[in-house]
């Protein structure tokens, strides 16, 4: 394999490749960089921004203050006065009192009329008194207490922060299952590698856990791992005509490899420093054609029926068969809990809808859901498939046990025969097409 490889085109270009990444490495460094430093300075700001607010609460408690001891200082000025008026009225009798009675003693032993009009006047003065000792006694005591709002201690003791610090960037979050994308634009990935001796045919296509993804290249014989760029990193041969792929791990995914006559297999790899190493074969009894992973179980279609294998090769039930036609039961996908399973049936063009026990809960017919090839679930939820006639990929959406089907691309977005698709975590879609050299990117929004 090595001999005459100095030669060879691709060895000569090499270079210019590693010049080309490097370039984009160091572009990517400084974009992060740049990052880092805007990071800290908005860090600087929030900060900022929390002692201004902390000022200003100051501020506001301060005014709340000051207002709350005017009121003090008014109410209690307004309780002495009225303290000091019933003293003012008790000083005032006292001395009418203390008046009268030194007038009735110097008086009263040389004329009995002074001692009269004296003594009258002291029994009214006496009235009086006890009319003002009835009032008084009838009064309580003034006083004075503060009462807090029960509302501002609640609230601050409910408050665990004085604000939220809000983070943007990264991924996106996705909207709901029932809502439909619209493709923002499209980009071409040519996957073709030097010594392919076939236009490319890519018949299963995952995203693994670090964002690269692995391709199935049925034509080719090939397995070719992308970064998340989409461009090739590697590529690992096949013994015979791959079929489906998807991720079963950190770095792990399965492929069916079927000839339709006598290989019928399940390949288990692993990614390892950018390179594919196989694991284990499954061998089967049947054909082996779409591919789904969850909860350590592996569903193959076989275009007639749908099989459950565990990990280590132990083949579980079959959940469900359809023998009407010859592909009817052609790829599947399986929802993010594991409770649904979507089946194309591309002879009846049909998406046939399963529980996990293999019950058929929905057929779902429509004029835009043609010959449908193969299935895709995101970890949110939407469902999508590829329409390989008809050079469409749909969107089918659910809504009061309705569900409804909505064309998302076509021939004017780089479409041709697609074939195999996943989700990529940056909204985007990626396509594998049958007879094209080029995977398709929709930018969705």
């Amino acid at each position: 394999m090595a001999k005459g490889f100095h030669d060879t085109q691709e060895f000569k270009e090499f270079p210019q490749r590693v010049s080309e990444i490097r370039k984009r490495l160091a572009h990517e460094r400084q974009s992060r960089t740049e990052n880092d430093n805007a990071v800290d300075k908005a860090g600087d700001d929030c900060l900022s921004q929390i002692q201004t607010l902390r000022h200003t609460l100051n501020v506001i408690f301060d005014r709340l203050e000051r207002r709350t001891i005017s009121e003090m200082e008014s109410r209690k000025t307004s309780l002495k006065n009225k303290i000091q008026a019933d003293v003012d009225q008790i000083d005032d009798v006292t001395e009418q009192l203390e008046m009268l009675t030194d007038a009735l003693k110097e008086g009263s032993d040389t004329n009995d009329a002074l001692s009269y009009i004296g003594f009258t006047k002291c029994d009214e003065v006496i009235f009086n008194a006890q009319l003002l000792l009835q009032t008084i006694a009838n009064k309580d005591d003034f006083k004075m207490t503060f009462q807090s709002f029960k509302r501002i201690t609640e609230y601050l003791s409910s408050l665990e922060m004085l604000g939220e610090v809000v983070c943007e960037g990264g991924e996106k979050p996705l909207p709901g299952p029932d809502h439909v994308f619209e493709v923002e634009k499209h980009v071409l990935h040519n996957v073709e590698v030097a010594d392919d001796k076939h236009t490319c045919y890519i018949t299963g296509i995952c995203r693994l856990a670090n964002g690269e993804f692995l391709l199935s290249d049925n034509r080719n014989s090939k397995l070719k791992l992308l970064n998340s760029s989409c461009q090739v990193m590697s590529t690992s041969n096949v013994p015979d005509s791959p079929q489906d792929v998807c991720s079963t791990g950190q770095r792990e995914a399965a492929v069916t490899v079927d000839d339709y006559k006598d290989r019928h297999e399940i390949l288990l790899v692993r990614i390892k420093a950018g390179k594919i190493e196989p694991m284990k074969t499954i061998k089967c009894q049947h054909t082996c054609r779409g591919l789904a992973y969850h909860g350590a179980h592996l569903y193959v279609t076989t275009l007639t029926a749908l099989h459950v294998y565990d990990m280590a090769g132990g083949q579980g039930r079959q959940l469900n068969i359809d023998e009407t036609g010859e592909y009817t039961v052609y790829s599947c996908a399986v929802s993010p809990d594991g409770s649904l399973i979507y089946i194309t049936n591309y002879t009846h063009h049909q998406l046939i809808t399963l529980n996990k026990d293999g019950t058929k809960l929905s057929t779902l017919t429509h004029p835009e859901l043609r010959l449908p090839s193969s299935p895709h679930v995101t970890a949110q939820g939407h469902v999508f498939v590829t329409c390989r006639e008809q050079n469409t990929v749909v969107q089918v959406t659910e809504k009061n046990n309705q569900q409804t089907v909505t064309t998302l691309a076509g021939e004017n977005n780089g479409l041709t025969k697609p074939w195999s698709l996943c989700f990529n975590s940056n909204d985007s879609l990626v396509v594998g097409q049958s007879y094209n050299d080029n995977i398709v990117e929709l930018k969705l929004k």
